[in-house]
């Protein structure tokens, strides 16, 4: 009984992991969508940029597109919240037999010469 129970909160742990993996994939994706295409446009820019100010912009634009990306994914990792706690194995009675045999035993040093 117990360990029909367990094996069905491990099912549904493994699922629980597996589905929260795919969405950290898919945020991880759209940030480096957003990154590639931050660093696209301000490649392209710069073929055009003739100024020193004009390019200063440029690269300010794109540490911006980043850094925004960068926290959007920060916090859509937040939102999934913590990974979920794996079940815990019930015990067979044989040992949780032993274990209260060996709590009344002391061990004894082994002999040295």
């Amino acid at each position: 009984m117990l360990m029909n129970q367990y094996k069905f909160d491990l099912n549904q742990y493994r699922l629980l992991v597996q589905n929260r993996e795919k969405a950290r994939l898919q945020i991880n994706r759209i940030f480096m969508t957003a990154v590639e295409t931050a660093n696209r446009e301000a490649r392209t820019a710069m073929k055009l940029a003739k100024t020193a100010a004009s390019k200063n912009e440029i690269i300010s634009n794109q540490k911006i597109a980043i850094t925004a990306a960068s926290v959007a994914r920060d916090a859509a990792i937040a939102a999934l919240g913590s990974l979920p706690t794996p079940p815990v194995k019930p015990l067979k009675p044989v040992e949780i037999a032993t274990i209260s045999k060996m709590k009344g035993k002391k061990s004894s040093p082994s002999p040295t010469r």
